[in-house]
């Protein structure tokens, strides 16, 4: 078989995997959310496998069980410990006395209104409250709600399946730490072997840095920002100062969805509790906590959990999230760091040859 015919043939190979891959991406997407897991619970299940009474060790796979219940079940506590919270800000918002807020909003809504006739935004036949819930009537209607509750259904369904099956594939990739490389493996012709274990091992270590410092990260982001606006007497610090260091897992663009569902909910407690003087002033501190939580995120925790552990120039890493922001959205930017960790890994085993590849990877 000549070199044409092979090279035909595996681009069609190729073709075929992506196309499946594509087919069956929630498949991979389960997969590769069991291999975080498996990545992140490794040492736990080393650790259990050394621990013991003499001699007396307990079986391997109970040891990969118990490192399962154990992730889940810090899963289950941060649950048990937010989901009261957020009960009670949903009451706190149904407390709100929605006449006095008509009140003054109606007040606002006639200033804007006398603003906009003046200048001729708006006719002087129109008025601005007709004109907002005729645009509101367009929006919401029937046959959106029937499909928002179409869609709450198929998440529902879709999210048992998916949580079935990350618990089921991570405790193989627990069980057998191999499992995945030996799959690899499998798929690899034999004179590419030893690059693809040396691109599995590489990866791994990389990958368990690179994890454990995003975990370090949030908990720290998660700490500076409930601290501080428990400091300053925000309401509900708690529970926006941990989903607004959690946000934190999206590059850049988290801290300002943090921020803003942080002023949401802080704005409603203040309004339920009929305080609107002091919204302005809530707002301000808000936005001063995350913004000291990000210049500490951005010049002193990123270099060194997105930067050094994965041995990447920190403008390199904007870039490369940007256009995987462009390309995905937010799972994109998500995954940006880690998938271009990967794929640096990969074209320093195949196309070290070229000097773009061998300045990218240097410090590999």
């Amino acid at each position: 078989m000549n070199n044409i015919t092979k090279n035909i043939i595996g681009g069609i190979v190729v073709v075929i995997a992506l196309f499946l891959m594509w087919y069956f991406s929630n498949l991979v997407i389960y997969t590769l959310i069991a291999l975080v897991i498996s990545i992140i619970g490794r040492p736990i299940v080393k650790f259990l496998d050394r621990m013991g009474l003499g001699k007396l060790r307990l079986p391997h796979s109970l040891n990969t069980i118990l490192t399962l219940l154990l992730i889940f079940g810090f899963v289950i506590c941060l649950a048990s410990i937010f989901v009261p919270l957020i009960v009670q800000q949903a009451k706190v918002i149904g407390s709100i006395d929605v006449n006095a807020i008509g009140v003054d909003v109606r007040l606002r809504l006639d200033e804007i209104q006398r603003f906009l006739h003046h200048y001729g935004f708006l006719r002087r036949n129109e008025k601005l409250d007709a004109l907002l819930i005729s645009k509101a009537k367009e929006i919401v209607n029937f046959s959106n709600f029937s499909d928002i509750l179409g869609s709450i259904v198929n998440i529902a369904s879709n999210l048992f399946i998916g949580l079935f099956s990350v618990i089921f594939i991570s405790f193989f990739f627990l069980k057998d730490q191999n499992l995945f490389s030996n799959i690899i493996l499998t798929l690899t012709p034999a004179k590419s072997a030893d690059k693809i274990m040396v691109i599995l091992r590489d990866t791994r270590i990389l990958l368990t840095r690179y994890f454990s410092g995003v975990c370090i990260q949030l908990c720290i982001m998660m700490t500076i920002e409930a601290t501080g606006l428990t400091l300053f007497g925000v309401p509900n610090a708690l529970l926006i100062g941990t989903f607004g260091g959690m946000m934190n897992i999206i590059p850049y663009l988290g801290p300002l969805i943090g921020a803003s569902v942080g002023i949401v909910l802080g704005v409603s407690s203040t309004v339920a509790m009929g305080n609107y003087h002091d919204i302005f002033s809530l707002i301000i501190i808000i936005i001063g906590v995350f913004s000291f939580a990000n210049l500490v995120d951005n010049f002193v925790i990123q270099p060194f959990v997105f930067s050094n552990r994965v041995k990447a120039h920190p403008l390199e890493i904007f870039f490369v999230v940007l256009m995987a922001g462009s390309l995905a959205g937010v799972p994109g930017m998500i995954l940006a760091i880690p998938s271009y960790t990967v794929l640096r890994v990969i074209a320093r085993e195949f196309l070290d040859q070229f000097s773009v590849i061998q300045t990218l990877t240097k410090n590999l």
